[in-house]
């Protein structure tokens, strides 16, 4: 159901309503609303297999008025059956009435690098899986994966005197994180363009750590313990 804007406004006064934004990247990145998530059908199977939505969420969406038709049928192939309508127009019609918006810095990968030796409340925050993490990653980074973002005491660590620049393996779920980290009230956020891989492609830039899982060996006291036995 297309929404006019004020009963798009009287539906994001109702808390258990969920915005989701689902326009591309770059456009959510320029201007938003306030505390929107940015699922794209790219990022939908993220968002449901971290608990950020459900099927049955009441969704409020923001669509790109040229993949109106094509976003709308897939919520609903995909099986999102409590879609409560969109902003009739997308986003310029909120911008036409000067409500307020938000934003979000990307950066490249060479400005991170450059970053990192001269800024002491730098912290990259890695959210890739964790064995990923800990075959190899930025010295010092904090791992928190994005399956564990809806998790408070994972988010603990994280308050807003830090610069955190967010990582994903390839740069694809940078915004779903940077988005549902702005919605815990933490704004000093940057993405990293192209996330890991870009990393990788310039990795004489940077300094890594690896994380060794401990490996148990049984000692002899313990091979006899099981002669005895």
């Amino acid at each position: 159901m297309a929404l006019t804007i004020d009963q798009f406004k009287l539906m994001l006064e109702d808390l258990n309503n969920i915005l989701i934004d689902t326009r591309p990247q770059d456009q959510w990145m320029t201007s938003h609303i306030p505390n929107s998530l940015h699922i794209t059908p790219a990022t939908v199977k993220y968002a449901v297999a971290m608990g950020a939505i459900e099927k049955t969420s009441p969704l409020i969406l923001i669509l790109d008025p040229s993949l109106e038709k094509e976003t709308l049928a897939y919520f609903s192939e995909a099986g999102f059956t409590n879609v409560l309508g969109f902003l009739n127009g997308g986003y310029e019609t909120w911008q036409s009435t000067g409500a307020r918006h938000d934003m979000l810095i990307d950066v490249e990968v060479d400005e991170l690098a450059m970053d990192i030796p001269f800024d002491e409340f730098l912290m990259p925050l890695d959210i890739r899986e964790e064995d990923a993490f800990n075959k190899s990653h930025i010295k010092n980074s904090v791992s928190l994966p994005l399956a564990e973002f809806m998790d408070p005491g994972s988010m603990s660590e994280l308050d807003e005197h830090f610069n955190i620049y967010i990582i994903s393996e390839d740069g694809t779920t940078n915004t779903l994180a940077a988005s549902m980290l702005k919605k815990q009230g933490i704004h000093n956020i940057r993405i990293v363009n192209e996330g890991w891989v870009a990393v990788q492609f310039l990795k004489d830039k940077f300094s890594f750590e690896t994380i060794k899982k401990p490996t148990i060996t049984k000692t002899d006291d313990t091979k006899n313990s099981f002669l005895a036995d």
